[in-house]
């Protein structure tokens, strides 16, 4: 008899002891803030950095996760487009138009340029590194193909049409 009172007891105290374990888990749960959602570095979303360039075009990625692609029309006059690359899945980068500037009359016509906050898609090609931008504005899609700055032969420019 003793021995079962013994044992109920103990029972008692390890019941006890998990409830007072168990509640300390719950305040300590309650009382740590939750984070926000874990923000990612540039280097998380820049998939290819480097600079492009086609007829007029130019597109410059940079491992801080910003980019710039630029219209020229000449030496004053253009449009550059300011973007912020952002997290996506699939084999293209995706950026967000930040800013739009004009230089001088510009280099987009007003319906060819996209809106701040607006999306841009930049897939860049494994063999040559060529790259493709492609944005909206209001209801046309537009898109330009480029070359790499660096690589390039006359011929090869040729090929792909981008020589300056």
């Amino acid at each position: 008899m003793r021995s079962m009172q013994v044992r109920r007891r103990a029972g008692r105290v390890l019941v006890a002891a998990a409830l007072v374990a168990s509640m300390a888990g719950v305040s300590t749960l309650v009382a740590t803030p939750t984070s926000a959602a874990p923000v990612s570095s540039p280097a998380e979303v820049v998939r290819e950095t480097g600079s492009w360039f086609a007829h007029g075009y130019t597109l410059d990625l940079r491992a801080d996760g910003t980019g710039m692609l630029a219209a020229w029309v000449g030496a004053f006059d253009g449009t550059r487009v300011q973007v912020r690359l952002i997290p996506a899945p699939g084999p293209a980068t995706v950026a967000e138009v930040t800013a739009v500037e004009t230089v001088g009359r510009g280099g987009l016509a007003p319906d060819e340029q996209p809106g701040i906050g607006g999306l841009v898609t930049i897939a860049v090609g494994d063999e040559v590194r060529t790259a493709r931008v492609e944005w909206s504005s209001g209801p046309r899609r537009l898109a330009v193909d480029l070359c790499p700055t660096e690589g390039l032969d006359a011929e090869m420019m040729a090929v792909l049409r981008c020589g300056a």
